[in-house]
């Protein structure tokens, strides 16, 4: 049985999870051997067709395996019995709920700051996968502390990411991961969340620095994303492979001879200053990667940008003509979640309407398309829908509806959202011990029913539906929601007091529940322009955990924030909250900033 693990990551989690503790590690192509009843007793990860270089083949091991089956199959049961026992013991942890506080961050950047490569950025030895659970701890922690080493860890590794070979310096986005310490030599596969995570990242580092660097590699990366990843029917694509014409990376590399073709012997030298392009290359026969070696502005003076802009936008133009990646065309509403999430808060931040068009098209592809008979489907390809939803499913779109209502204001976004959060809690929810299990009740094609808070290059659907949540409550004023969250962290408090860089974004959750909640109303006098400076005011500055509520005729439209509020002699009126008790209304702008 062959499984698209993007399709049924349920699968893949448990038996990934079986292959780690039978041989180390994980890692794709995976490989199980299991009993008719789906116990696993054994497993790998890639195995050549044939035996070399000490790694046996896939026909010797099936040999082996049928061999054991028939002539040694007690031991096989006893095995497989053992694998599944610590299997349900990983992913149906019963720890009693524990108390969290506002240490807690404060001992994940701790850890994070030994694991810190303070030469190269990231956190770890090679490979290097973005890591953007950690920056957005750092940037929210540094936001209470003030801590200027904590905002140099994430910038340092923003920089590095984004001048390195990990980002497509030429047509924007970023690939998977890099296989060096120095992000210069990626694995060339783009992978949809990865470029949703990290799009939020720079926006986040560029409302904290006011650096326009970061919001210009955030508005690259989406600007990739619409041109290259979103289906007609308005959701966004999946993934590109890695390789080309059979050759991984051959789309995004160059030789001089190549640059020069298209820029010309006048721009070229100066092109190949900044990225590094030399006769010997620096990855294979010769070739280069795109790195940022000199800055712009040291080779070209402040005039550089729209210069470097032109040479973009003719190598884009040139490598268009060569065979692309193949693109995996099917949308995944869990994926499509993250995605609107980023573009949401790119329109917040920048400005920038083709942004929240997308971002609205692609929720009502979802609700359309992905909802139905009251539940979430997983998984969009050639014009139909499938797969029962998962935990993530639930949690990223619901996130995605909080955060598209903070940019459109339309009330049945929320209406929307608390659809999805009460059929997530109906469906998931561990009654007893709190949190959300992975998949439905009542599943006969899992060993076990998973559950777990614990963060991998996605984001925990535990940890972005209880952040969810308490956004929902602070707008609709639902007290069940405020309770699921506490239960959600208190179930995991014990796991992320002995793992903590396992646990970031609950961190990063607990960092908003220890400080005072913010709430802002905005209540307009009939035109939005007249408000856009107030709301701008709230979308132009970093504000973790804040809430923002719009109405421009005086209407709550069961949005609770907006309950009894009014705009100001006939001006629009900004409320401005802590833990919903509010200061004075003010109708001026730089009064409300005054204010945050």
């Amino acid at each position: 049985v062959k499984v698209d693990r993007e399709e049924h990551p349920d699968v893949d989690e448990i038996y990934m999870s079986a292959v780690q503790m039978m041989t180390g590690s994980g890692g794709w192509p995976m490989t199980v051997f299991m009993t008719p009843d789906l116990k696993p007793f054994f497993g790998g990860t890639y195995f050549p067709p044939t035996g070399r270089m000490g790694r046996p083949g896939f026909m010797e091991i099936l040999s082996q395996i049928a061999d054991a089956w028939v002539n040694r199959r007690d031991q096989i049961d006893v095995g497989s019995v053992q694998i599944f026992e610590a299997i349900q013991k990983m992913h149906n942890s019963k720890s009693a709920p524990s108390d969290y506080d506002n240490t807690m961050p404060d001992e994940a950047v701790t850890a994070l700051s030994k694991r810190m490569d303070w030469s190269d950025g990231g956190f770890g030895p090679a490979p290097k996968f973005p890591p953007t659970g950690q920056i957005d701890l750092l940037l929210k922690v540094h936001n209470r502390t003030k801590e200027k080493q904590l905002i140099h860890m994430a910038e340092l590794t923003l920089r590095k990411m984004a001048d390195g070979g990990i980002f497509d310096q030429i047509g924007g986005g970023f690939h998977r991961y890099s296989v060096d310490a120095k992000w210069l030599v990626p694995h060339f596969e783009k992978m949809l969340y990865d470029n949703a995570l990290l799009t939020r990242s720079y926006l986040d580092a560029y409302l904290v620095t006011g650096d326009k660097y970061y919001a210009n590699i955030a508005r690259r990366t989406l600007d990739w994303v619409l041109k290259e990843m979103i289906d007609p029917a308005g959701g966004f694509y999946s993934s590109l492979d890695a390789d080309s014409d059979g050759e991984e990376g051959l789309f995004y590399i160059w030789k001089p001879h190549e640059i020069e073709g298209v820029l010309g012997a006048q721009d070229v030298e100066d092109f190949n200053e900044i990225y590094g392009v030399t006769k010997a290359g620096n990855f294979e026969h010769g070739s280069t990667i795109l790195s940022v070696v000199n800055k712009p502005v040291d080779v070209r003076g402040r005039a550089s940008d729209r210069w470097l802009q032109e040479q973009w936008r003719k190598l884009y133009i040139e490598r268009e003509k060569r065979i692309h990646p193949h693109r995996d065309d099917k949308v995944l509403t869990d994926w499509n979640g993250l995605m609107v999430t980023a573009l949401a808060n790119g329109y917040r931040v920048l400005g920038d309407e083709r942004y929240l068009d997308a971002a609205v098209k692609a929720v009502d592809f979802t609700m359309q398309t992905m909802w139905q008979s009251e539940r979430l489907l997983h998984s969009y390809l050639g014009g139909e829908a499938g797969i029962d939803g998962l935990l993530d499913d639930y949690a990223f779109q619901l996130e995605a509806l909080v955060e598209l209502y903070q940019a459109e204001f339309d009330p049945k976004r929320l209406e929307q959202a608390q659809m999805v959060a009460d059929k997530m809690i109906e469906l998931f929810s561990d009654a007893e011990f709190g949190g959300f299990y992975h998949v439905t009740e009542g599943r006969t094609d899992l060993v076990v029913r998973p559950k777990s808070g614990y963060d991998g290059a996605i984001p925990s659907g535990n940890s972005i539906a209880a952040q969810s949540l308490l956004k929902l409550y602070q707008l609709v004023g639902k007290d069940e929601y405020l309770d699921t969250v506490e239960k959600s962290v208190r179930s995991f408090a014990a796991d992320m007091k002995k793992s903590p860089l396992g646990f970031l974004r609950y961190a990063s959750l607990i960092e908003e529940l220890t400080s005072p909640l913010q709430q802002v109303a905005v209540i307009g006098n009939g035109t939005y322009e007249s408000s856009a400076e107030m709301l701008n005011t709230v979308n132009r500055r970093f504000l973790p955990g804040t809430v923002l509520a719009f109405s421009n005729d005086g209407k709550s439209n069961g949005v609770e924030l907006l309950n009894d509020r009014t705009s100001i002699d006939g001006k629009p009126a900004a409320y401005f909250c802590h833990d919903f008790a509010c200061e004075f209304p003010v109708t001026e702008p730089n009064e409300l900033e005054r204010l945050i």
